[in-house]
């Protein structure tokens, strides 16, 4: 332990790969593991912390303890929270205390002031807890503290299943090189998957979520600023991530939600928007990024209708001469997948109203699509899935149920099948014969295009007749 943490720790223990505590005492447990990784692993260390202000890199080095105690006069004396990272880089110097939940347990509000004090009084940069909540993104937290607790301790959150999802895509795209750093990463995945743990995935919704369902079916509307609403938000927001996290892991590559530059920065604005949104709309919308997937995905969920949509947004190719072959482009990526409950919708310019049919009726004739007496092409087509969901959309249990199937499923039978549409590079166009009078004449200088006979003779001086390749034969042969 070095002598500023000593200074400032009345007791802690260096974090323990396998750490020597009761199996009740499971959060101990899983934040040892997890600090071990993080002092072994760097490159886990870099993806966990590099974007919370740490100084993470290949010269940094990371310390982690355990069961730690300050020395302190005040009440926070008593307090112990679960871990304390310190990480060192030349001469910056990084820390920030770690509190944990697992199963059911929640965090909360007076725990987490208490150590954002505690933080602050030690001269500690952040606070990191981690729990079976979920969260947009680490600054997105779910538990709201009064801004004047985070004028000097920043506040991030991790779900202990985007810990697992980090872990995994490390080692499951082999980012690590050591292969015992790659082992270790790989145990602590299996540890944390196992059901002793205490890793819990998302199960359900809050309870307000069908309080919400039947009061929209009863015409109410819903406040932004009400409870209830919040509750329903909350729910939503953790379900996005939670799917992003699985759809993660079942492709290999990170998926992410999609936000405005200004709701990323902002929790509470995120917050407030989806509110209104569900207010004005009856609906509640998150879109997720897929690196490389030739769109969005959007995915929404309709109080009104009872229902799901989930939908991939395409610019349409604008090479195309005919309406039925911008569509056709479409359709023709979707052939082997046959998404036969999938709908087709086709956007056209100057407020021409947006035409839809089912994906088999497209197929067979593209037609169907096109708005009467209407010639231009369209501006974008859109494959969708409507899923009915009935009496199980306000089921707390049953819409996390269904949400967490049909989401990577609707990536599986269309998402990776389709291309976005790319324009073809443009090629020199060859002058007529009849037109060589309006060839510029630069480009006719006979100087500039071609090579004197005396040029020729001395470029090809000293190279073999038979080299098809002339001077350039120099460096083939």
């Amino acid at each position: 332990m070095e002598e500023d943490i000593k200074n400032i720790l009345a007791s802690g223990q260096v974090a323990r790969l396998i750490p020597t505590v009761p199996d009740s005492r499971k959060e101990e447990k899983a934040v040892s593991s997890l600090l071990a990784c993080l002092i072994m692993v760097p490159d886990f260390a870099d993806e966990i912390l590099g974007d919370l202000g740490a100084p993470t890199g290949k010269r940094a080095k990371i310390e982690c303890y355990t069961e730690v105690t300050f020395k302190s006069t005040t009440k926070t004396s008593k307090l112990r929270p679960d871990g304390l990272i310190v990480v060192r880089s030349g001469n910056k110097k990084w820390m920030a205390l770690v509190e944990a939940k697992v199963k059911n347990a929640e965090l909360s509000k007076p725990q987490l002031e208490d150590y954002l004090d505690l933080a602050k009084q030690n001269g500690i940069n952040a606070l990191i807890t981690i729990s079976n909540q979920f969260a947009t993104s680490p600054s997105h937290h779910p538990i709201k503290i009064q801004k004047n607790k985070l004028r000097s301790v920043e506040l991030y959150h991790f779900s202990w299943l985007s810990i697992v999802s980090t872990a995994f895509l490390i080692t499951d795209n082999e980012d690590v090189e050591d292969t015992e750093q790659a082992y270790l990463l790989s145990e602590l995945v299996r540890y944390l998957n196992h059901e002793s743990s205490g890793v819990q995935s998302l199960s359900q919704m809050h309870s307000d979520w069908g309080k919400a369902c039947e009061q929209v079916q009863q015409g109410a509307v819903l406040a932004k600023n009400s409870e209830l609403v919040a509750n329903v938000v909350t729910s939503w927001q953790q379900l996005s991530k939670h799917l992003a996290l699985n759809l993660s892991m079942a492709i290999g590559e990170p998926v992410s939600i999609s936000l405005p530059r200004a709701r990323e920065k902002d929790a509470g604005l995120n917050f407030s928007e989806d509110c209104g949104f569900l207010e004005k709309s009856n609906a509640l919308v998150t879109n997720f990024l897929i690196p490389a997937a030739a769109s969005r995905i959007e995915f929404s969920a309709d109080f009104l209708r009872k229902s799901i949509n989930i939908s991939m947004r395409l610019e349409a190719p604008k090479d195309k001469s005919r309406a039925t072959a911008s569509i056709n482009w479409l359709t023709r990526q979707l052939k082997n997948a046959k998404p036969a409950d999938a709908a087709i919708r086709a956007y056209w310019p100057k407020r021409i109203p947006m035409t839809t049919a089912s994906y088999s009726e497209v197929l067979d004739n593209p037609e169907i699509l096109l708005p009467p007496n209407v010639k231009e092409i369209p501006t974008a087509l859109e494959v969708s899935r409507v899923l009915d969901m009935s009496k199980r959309f306000k089921g707390k249990r049953t819409f996390v149920e269904d949400a967490t199937r049909y989401f990577p499923l609707f990536y599986k039978d269309i998402g990776q099948h389709l291309s976005k549409w790319v324009a073809k590079a443009p090629r020199i166009k060859e002058a007529k014969k009849s037109e060589s009078s309006s060839v510029p004449n630069i480009l006719k200088n006979s100087d500039e295009l071609e090579i004197s006979v005396e040029d020729k003779e001395e470029s090809n001086a000293g190279v073999p007749t038979s080299n098809p390749f002339g001077v350039f034969g120099k460096f083939l042969s």
